[in-house]
C-alpha cells in the first residue's frame, strides 16, 4: 500500500520552481520551504509520514560536513493485516558553513532530497515554466500556489504569512502517529 500511496503523491505534486539563487556559485535552486509546502498537503492526504531514522555517516572536511541518512516514509493506515507499511531511503546531504551551521545545512538537504527524489518531484526555472504551463488558466492556477495575496512564500517570509501553528495542527498531526 506504501507504493501506491507514493504514487498517489506523486500525481498531486506538480515540479517545484526554483525559488532561490546560490550568488556565490551562480545557480538557483528550489529551498526546503518550497518542497516542503508543495509535499505537505498531498502527504497528509495520503496519510505518510517521514521520520528520519538513523545517521549512517557523518564526514567533516573543514567547514564541509557530509551526512548519510535513512529517512522513513511510513503509511500511517495499516494493511489489511494490521501492519504499517514503509520504505527506507539513503540520501546524502552536504553542508558548508564556518559559522557551525554545516550539520543542519546538510541535514535540510538530505530531508529536501528525501522528498524530492521520493516522489520524483521535478524542479523548473521559471523560464521553464511557459513549457509546462500552456494556457492563461493554468499559469493563473501556478501562481496562486506560489503566492499567498500578493506574497511569494518562501523560507523568510513562512511563519509571518502562514502564522504560527494552531493546536489542531500538532492533533492533527499525532492522530495520524497513533492511527500507525
Amino acid at each position: 500500500m506504501i507504493a501506491q500511496k507514493i504514487l498517489n503523491v506523486m500525481t498531486k505534486i506538480g515540479p517545484i520552481i526554483k525559488d532561490k539563487t546560490n550568488q556565490e556559485k551562480g545557480f538557483d535552486y528550489a529551498s526546503i520551504a518550497a518542497v516542503i509546502i508543495k509535499a505537505r498537503e498531498a502527504m497528509i492526504d495520503e496519510k505518510i509520514i517521514i521520520i528520519p531514522i538513523k545517521v549512517e555517516q557523518i564526514v567533516q572536511k573543514g567547514n564541509d560536513i557530509t551526512i548519510s541518512m535513512i529517512y522513513r516514509f511510513y503509511d500511517a493506515e495499516a494493511n489489511n493485516k494490521g501492519v504499517n507499511e514503509y520504505i527506507d531511503v539513503n540520501i546524502p546531504g552536504e553542508g558548508c558553513d564556518k559559522d557551525g551551521w554545516a550539520v543542519y545545512k546538510a541535514l535540510s538537504g538530505a530531508y529536501k532530497y528525501a522528498i524530492t527524489q521520493t516522489f520524483a518531484i521535478p524542479t523548473v526555472d521559471d523560464a521553464e515554466r511557459s513549457k509546462l504551463v500552456g494556457n492563461a488558466e493554468e499559469n493563473a492556477e501556478i501562481e496562486s500556489e506560489e503566492t499567498i495575496g500578493s506574497q511569494t512564500l518562501n523560507e523568510e517570509n513562512i511563519e509571518e504569512m502562514l502564522g504560527e501553528p494552531s493546536i489542531d495542527d500538532y492533533d492533527n498531526i499525532f492522530n495520524l502517529g497513533q492511527s500507525a
